[in-house]
C-alpha cells in the first residue's frame, strides 16, 4: 500500500505514542551500556498493521561511531547530528525509522521518563 507523506508520518508517530514505554525502556538500557545513541526501528514492522504493536518489533541501538549509525547516517539532516549531541537520555529519545528508501528521524518524549520505563520493564519481568 502506497502512503502519502501524511498518511506516513500520522502512522509513525501513532506507533511512537503507542510504544512509548517500550522504546523508552530500550533506548535507556542501551543508552547505560554504550552511551548516546538512536534507537532504529524497521517502517515494514509496523507501517501497515494496526498500532500499537507490540509483538514482532525489532528495535536497534545506534550508539555515536558504530556501524550502524554509520550506516543509516546517509539519510540524516543536521537535525539528527544535532539531536544526538544535545538530547537529555532520560527526556527524550531519538528514533530513526528505517523506510525503503530512506530514514525518517524523530526526537520524542512521554509521560514517563526512559529510567522510569526501563525500571518498570524489569519489574513485569520479576
Amino acid at each position: 500500500m502506497e502512503l502519502t507523506q501524511e498518511q506516513r508520518i500520522a502512522r509513525h508517530k501513532s506507533f511512537l505514542g503507542a510504544n512509548w514505554e517500550l522504546i523508552a525502556s530500550f533506548s535507556w538500557e542501551h543508552f547505560q551500556k554504550s552511551g548516546r545513541g538512536m534507537v532504529v526501528v524497521p517502517e515494514a514492522d509496523f507501517v501497515n498493521f494496526p498500532t500499537p504493536q507490540l509483538k514482532g518489533l525489532r528495535f536497534a541501538y545506534a550508539p555515536k561511531e558504530s556501524e550502524l549509525l554509520d550506516k543509516i547516517s546517509t539519510h540524516f539532516e543536521a537535525k539528527e547530528w544535532g539531536w544526538l549531541e544535545t538530547y537529555d537520555p532520560d527526556a527524550k529519545v531519538i528514533v530513526v525509522i528505517v523506510r525503503d528508501v530512506g530514514t525518517s528521524g524523530y526526537l520524542i518524549g512521554g509521560k514517563m521518563k526512559p529510567s522510569e520505563a526501563y525500571a518498570r520493564q524489569m519489574a513485569k519481568q520479576n
